[in-house]
């Protein structure tokens, strides 16, 4: 075993240092002559010690290879407890009811803007055109078109609060 490993330990450590890094060949190495050494003692003969620790380092190689990659894909308890901290944006049952009533509401007051500050609503905030283009398709000015975007803004917000807290 001894000369096994004078003859061939440091082409072994090349080999899997090439394989692992060198961070881990080490240890590798020193895996693949205690295996060898346990084969001694065992009634087969082996043809070729030296292509044996090889075979057997490479095999290791392999398994660290694996086992990286399995813990590289398993979560850890701080980022598990991280997943299970994040809050539930879920909205309760009232809370969507309220966003349904708003939805009404909305709807509702959309319906009464004239047609043209009605579209320009539309273009900007369900669009998401920007000023500048809504202002050529309607064929208006820029001011106009702020003008018409936020009147529409402003009655919305105003039946949405009149709605929800009547006097």
């Amino acid at each position: 075993m001894a000369n096994l490993y004078r003859a061939h330990c440091k082409a072994l450590l090349r080999f899997l240092g090439r394989k692992v890094g060198q961070h881990d060949a080490s240890d590798l190495a020193q895996e693949a002559f205690i295996r060898v050494a346990r084969t001694e003692h065992s009634p087969t003969r082996i043809q070729s010690d030296r292509a044996f620790l090889f075979k057997i380092a490479a095999n290791l190689a392999v398994d660290h290879k694996r086992a990286q990659l399995r813990q590289s894909r398993v979560l850890t308890a701080v980022e598990i407890d991280d997943l299970l901290a994040v809050a539930d944006e879920t909205p309760d049952p009232e809370q969507q009811a309220q966003s349904r009533v708003d939805l009404h509401i909305l709807g509702a007051a959309l319906r009464e803007l004239p047609p043209r500050r009605a579209e320009a609503f539309r273009l900007s905030r369900i669009e998401g055109l920007n000023h500048a283009s809504i202002a050529a398709r309607l064929g208006v000015s820029l001011r106009t078109v702020e003008a018409e975007v936020r009147m529409a803004l402003d009655h919305c917000a105003e039946r949405l609060q009149s709605r929800r807290f009547p006097d």
